[in-house]
């Protein structure tokens, strides 16, 4: 069986200060400086593909695990990372920028689709259900339907069954669903319990590592036509304030008291 992980490589924003998020009548947002992560919904997905095929050990399956991800030649590294961690392919589908395809999930979605069809069959695409930065929640949807596959959302553990067939726990309002689903599918993977990609050691680094890339141009898939009807007007910082009071008082004691009568002695007499 043949399974596609999609990752995104994203700016860590928790790294941004906060002059850079709260500047009035900008476009953008100046993340250059910050540290690439791997997008936590990707790696969550992408660990969930490890677990799959340790889990297939002793069984009459096969899986074949292949990356593509859409960036700049530094996304190559989290590529080879997982190479050496037993990916057999990796795939990076070149663009300038990634602010070209930040809010564009139909670019994204045609590349990935063209892909499958014109480079490299698959049986299942495995996704996070969305980035950090664009946030768009459309990516998978609108994959499955350009490939017209089923799509499973909040998919938060695989188990293997046989060539055709995967056992997928899905989180739907007030539980979790397991499903038998048949392949071609897209899974889309929310918050799973393995958030957080292995390490590979530095023997497979070594190893297996320093394997090319496939490189592939954005026009060859049919991406720039699908991108060219977006455009970013601008960018408005939520505000994140909170309504302060101030308790007066001369001494600690007498603003113990005063918050006690004013604003919790009602509410425990409630309880």
């Amino acid at each position: 069986m043949k399974i596609l992980g999609c990752f995104k490589v994203v700016p860590d924003l928790d790294l941004i200060v906060e002059e850079d998020w709260n500047k009035k009548n900008q476009s953008y947002v100046d993340t250059g400086y910050a540290k690439l992560v791997w997008n936590c919904f990707d790696e969550g997905a992408l660990e969930m593909m490890l677990r799959l095929s340790d889990l297939s050990e002793g069984l009459n399956v096969v899986y074949k695990l292949s990356a593509l991800t859409i960036g700049r030649q530094k996304t190559e590294g989290f590529l080879k990372t997982l190479y050496a961690l037993g990916f057999s392919e990796g795939v990076r589908i070149c663009v300038e920028t990634e602010e070209d395809i930040l809010f564009s999930p139909e670019m994204v979605s045609e590349g990935i689709a063209n892909y499958v069809k014109k480079v490299e069959e698959q049986d299942v695409i495995i996704t996070g259900i969305q980035s950090s930065d664009g946030s768009n929640k459309k990516t998978p949807y609108l994959l499955a339907e350009k490939l017209e596959w089923p799509c499973i959302t909040q998919v938060v553990g695989m188990e293997p069954m046989d060539e055709d067939h995967l056992q997928v726990t899905a989180q739907v309002p007030g539980g979790y669903m397991v499903r038998q689903v048949k392949t071609p599918c897209v899974l889309a993977v929310g918050n799973a319990p393995c958030a957080y990609l292995r390490i590979p050691t530095l023997k497979d680094k070594m190893k297996l590592g320093k394997r090319p890339v496939t490189q592939l141009m954005p026009e060859e898939l049919g991406m720039v036509e699908a991108g060219e009807s977006v455009q970013l007007i601008g960018l408005n910082p939520i505000d994140r304030k909170r309504n302060t009071v101030i308790i007066e008082g001369d001494s600690p004691e007498e603003k113990a008291r005063h918050l006690y009568e004013k604003y919790l002695k009602g509410r425990l007499s409630m309880l």
